[in-house]
């Protein structure tokens, strides 16, 4: 069956990563300054997070390897990682001067790539 999910204020930009779909069957949608995730199982919807200044917004995101866990990106050059089943950001990570518009998982390490050409392994 084919689900059509409603995205208002997604960012038409290339360079962004603003879905990603984890191992337990959920999607992370970044629309403008908050992060989604749709339960596909259930159809549910819960509001992990969002930026607090209006010029932020989410530019990536991505699920570590058991669905746990998920990086988000921001406009303002953060890497965050949230526990998804406590619904609490775990760490803010600095480092970069530009958006964070990459992220990926290798085991407990996470690399993000912004815009200021950088890729740091956290």
């Amino acid at each position: 069956p084919e689900k059509i999910l409603d995205a208002p204020e997604m960012m038409d930009d290339y360079y962004l990563n603003l879905l990603d779909w984890s191992s337990t069957n959920m999607l992370a949608v970044a629309l403008g300054q908050t992060v989604y995730l749709w339960n596909a199982a259930s159809g549910s919807i819960e509001e992990l997070c969002t930026t607090p200044g209006d010029d932020d917004h989410i530019t990536s995101v991505s699920w570590v390897q058991d669905g746990n866990y998920i990086a988000v990106g921001t406009n303002h050059s953060e890497v965050q990682i949230w526990d998804v089943g406590g619904m609490k950001q775990l760490r803010s990570m600095k480092g970069h001067s530009a958006r964070v518009g990459a992220l990926a998982w290798n085991g407990a390490t996470v690399s993000s790539g912004s815009r200021d050409s950088s890729i740091i392994n956290h």
